[in-house]
């Protein structure tokens, strides 16, 4: 009666959230750690990244060792931008269907670079109570990527591990 208790639909549309740091360390260090084709990608450190083709990767996370998330490489220009398209595992069970996650660096100094990241995340039809959720989800997620690569730049992988482990806890 009158539609007051009928579930309201989402906005439909991607939703993109876009973030910066700086980092200190120069755009040539800090570049091999968001680039898939590099061994130094700081998730190489905590998972296990397979080439699948030329410009396709499988990621495994050691937090989640029983999913694969595929990554298609979309742009790489060195010490500059590298932009994937990562397409989550069904298995999640969330209304996220994939993201395009691009990382823009600049110098900013001598030893150091604004790093800005843009996380577009594209979605299933919901409803408006899992929309508010999803925008949440993907905010949180963007920051934590970000953070998590200004530390492995700035103090290494063992940092990193230590701040996982306190997130699975």
């Amino acid at each position: 009666m009158f539609g007051w208790f009928k579930r309201r639909k989402a906005p439909e549309g991607p939703i993109e959230v876009e973030l910066d740091l700086e980092i200190e360390r120069p755009a040539c260090e800090v570049y091999p750690l968001v680039d898939f084709a590099d061994p130094r990608h700081h998730k190489a450190e905590v998972g296990t990244i397979t080439r699948t083709a030329e410009r396709s990767f499988d990621l495994v996370v050691d937090m989640l060792p029983d999913l694969t998330f595929p990554v298609e490489e979309l742009a790489a220009s060195p010490d500059r931008v590298y932009s994937y398209k990562s397409i989550l595992p069904v298995e999640l069970g969330t209304p996220l269907l994939y993201t395009i996650e691009t990382y823009w660096l600049e110098p900013a100094g001598e030893n150091r670079c604004k790093v800005t990241f843009s996380l577009v995340g594209h979605f299933r039809p919901m409803t408006m109570k899992e929309y508010r959720l999803e925008v949440a989800r993907i905010a949180a997620a963007s920051n934590n990527t970000l953070a998590k690569l200004k530390i492995y730049a700035e103090q290494g992988v063992e940092a990193i591990r230590a701040i996982e482990a306190q997130q699975a806890a």
